[in-house]
């Protein structure tokens, strides 16, 4: 019985011991993986991102009518209430950025700050509230600034030396000239709210995207007579014609109330209603094709403005499956064809197009998690005016998409969102979303210089306006 007990604790030391051995060999396994890695980590670096960070410009203040200001127009300013940037527009030979520092909005300050409102004097303070801001790419440092207010719309005429710039508030066009910056306005009709506009070289022409803006404050709705796009002459700057897309009727497939079912509602001055939905047409971005020789514009069937958010209905959507995309004649400046799009793009605001391919890119903006809405990018063939299937899920967008922009030395496509930058690979039979990048908060406007790759975010940073500069590196990830 002794010699039993021995033989057994004999064999179990053995088995303790061969345990304790592995054990140990594991162990230094393990050891030995995380020096390689940590090594690893200190001599070779993560490979980079593709949007690299360069610089941040201090910019001036959104509004301006007192104080250092004045005296010093191009001084780094602070950030306020309702500030905000929209469009920018590069010109290569001068390397001239010009920035729509868009300012506080009047209305959101009164409505916030009900003190602020006997100060407020319309007529007045809105001469002082934005401007745009000139900055030299080359020597990077602020040059001018212009004050034009409330600027939302911007595009470069390269071959007539102009930039044009849209004055949302008092709906005004300014003519820019490059050189001297002495801006020429060009009024447009009461209440057009000017916004993205885009240049036909050949015909010398400026379009113009008036989405309109209510005028009854206890009415939300845009009076449809405001929806439109408005052709401006480039060489005269005068206005040639305005395109109506308010009362466009409704498409095949478009199921919307109509004022052939609300026959007490009245619309002037446009004719045949029956079948024109009741709140009419969004007139989103517009951007022309030299190939083909079309101005397109993105459109969305409205609903009623005046149902606001609530407990039960959080976030009011357009009707569904009536977002739209316009092909217009820019010679005749006449809408020649009109597409539904599919119901997983509510909203189509910003586009660029691919004028190689001829592929229109379109930022879908609305989102719902209750129906599985999300912002997502869509893409359509001009040439036969079709919508190029994708999965939505494989296209979606950062937070709060607006501006879109194409690189066409790289052949990458930018979206500009509040949420990042999404950047996308668009060389023909490549198509793919590269990723979402983050350089910065309110990131919805981008300019980019397609000799150096660098591309331009001004936006509101640590209480101050700023110009942040990064870089496109195509080898990043």
């Amino acid at each position: 019985m002794a010699k039993s007990s021995t033989n057994s604790s004999r064999r179990g030391f053995g088995v303790g011991r061969i345990f304790f051995v592995l054990m140990g060999i594991a162990s230094f396994g393990v050891l030995a993986y995380l020096l390689v890695q940590v090594t690893y980590q200190f001599l070779v670096p993560p490979p980079a991102h593709r949007l690299l960070f360069v610089q941040d410009i201090p910019l001036p203040s959104g509004f301006c009518k007192t104080g250092p200001c004045t005296e010093h127009p191009l001084a780094p300013g602070v950030q306020q209430d309702f500030d905000g940037f929209d469009f920018q527009a590069y010109d290569p030979p001068t390397h001239k950025l010009f920035i729509a520092h868009t300012g506080p909005t009047p209305d959101m300050l009164v409505l916030a700050h009900p003190a602020f409102a006997p100060k407020f004097n319309p007529a007045v303070d809105i001469k002082f509230d934005g401007h745009i801001i000139v900055f030299d790419t080359e020597q990077d440092k602020l040059i001018a600034r212009i004050n034009i207010p409330q600027v939302a719309g911007m595009v470069d005429a390269l071959d007539l030396r102009k930039v044009y710039a849209a004055d949302a508030e008092e709906s005004i066009v300014y003519s820019i000239n490059v050189n001297t910056l002495k801006a020429t306005p060009i009024q447009l009709d009461d209440n057009e709210s000017p916004d993205a506009m885009s240049y036909d070289p050949v015909d010398h022409r400026i379009f113009v995207s008036d989405p309109g803006t209510n005028a009854d404050p206890k009415n939300l709705n845009v009076d449809l007579n405001n929806q439109n796009v408005t052709v401006i002459d480039a060489l005269t700057d005068k206005v040639f014609r305005k395109i109506n897309l308010g009362g466009l009727p409704l498409l095949p497939g478009e199921n919307v109330k109509s004022f052939a079912n609300a026959p007490k509602v009245k619309v002037t001055q446009i004719r045949n209603i029956q079948n024109i939905p009741i709140y009419g047409h969004d007139v989103g971005h517009n951007k022309y094709d030299a190939g083909l020789q079309r101005v397109f514009v993105t459109s969305q069937v409205l609903g009623d403005a005046n149902i606001r958010s609530t407990s039960d209905n959080p976030n009011p959507l357009p009707p569904p499956g009536t977002g739209e995309l316009i092909a217009i004649d820019p010679v005749n400046a006449t809408i020649v064809q009109r597409i539904v799009l599919p119901a997983s793009c509510s909203t189509p605001h910003g586009m660029d197009i691919d004028t190689d391919q001829q592929i229109a890119f379109i930022a879908c903006t609305k989102f719902d998690s209750a129906s599985t809405l999300f912002q997502n990018l869509l893409r359509v063939d001009l040439r036969t005016m079709t919508v190029i299937s994708t999965a939505p899920v494989n296209v979606r967008l950062a937070g709060g998409p607006d501006i879109v922009l194409i690189d066409h030395s790289q052949h990458v496509l930018f979206v500009a969102c509040k949420g990042g930058i999404s950047v996308f690979d668009e060389k023909a039979g490549e198509f793919k979303k590269l990723g979402d990048y983050v350089l910065g908060k309110g990131t919805h406007t981008i300019a980019v210089d397609e000799q150096t790759q660098e591309i331009f975010l001004p936006q509101l940073s640590g209480g101050i306006p700023i110009l942040r500069i990064g870089r496109y590196n195509p080898n990043g990830v």
